[in-house]
């Protein structure tokens, strides 16, 4: 009988665990993901003189972000002609991030440190797609199939246009 009682209590805090936490999208020391419609908080940027920008959010380490550089590549000359504002924001020291970014051959002149919690970023790679009020229009996370990464590309350029 005490086996079936605890058996039942851990069924029960198995439940509540995944309704809390894996289904809701957030749990324990997962920061919130910054979403469309709000401001995004990276300072000293001027967002009405840049128009449109593409926050890359990327890691060291990180192999998503790696494997995914020449969609990066892509992405950056494509949008080039669009007159899109390209940031690139690591955790590292600015010089550490401009290194990683050249290693990658993805050429952002717009590189920065920022602290991913207080950006609401929650991992990496992450593409936000902010206007010149510096408000985010939309939000990618992870690695694309080549499918999406066109239809990211397709995504910005009709929002800007």
């Amino acid at each position: 009988m005490t086996n079936i009682a605890i058996l039942i209590a851990a069924l029960i805090a198995s439940v509540v665990l995944v309704r809390n936490y894996l289904l809701s999208g957030s749990g324990p020391g997962l920061p919130p993901q910054i979403a469309a419609g709000e401001k995004f908080p990276l300072e000293d940027v001027d967002w009405k003189g840049n128009g449109n920008t593409l926050v890359l959010a990327l890691a060291p380490g990180c192999d998503s972000c790696s494997e995914s550089a020449p969609f990066y590549r892509r992405l950056t000359a494509e949008l080039a002609a669009q007159r899109i504002h390209m940031t690139a924001v690591l955790p590292e020291s600015v010089e550490e991030n401009r290194e990683y970014l050249r290693g990658l051959k993805v050429e952002v002149g717009d590189v920065r440190q920022g602290s991913f919690e207080l950006l609401k970023i929650r991992g990496t790679p992450t593409l936000i797609l902010v206007d010149e009020q510096g408000v985010v229009r939309n939000v990618w996370l992870g690695r694309f199939p080549p499918d999406k990464e066109q239809a990211v590309i397709d995504f910005i350029r009709e929002a800007v246009s």
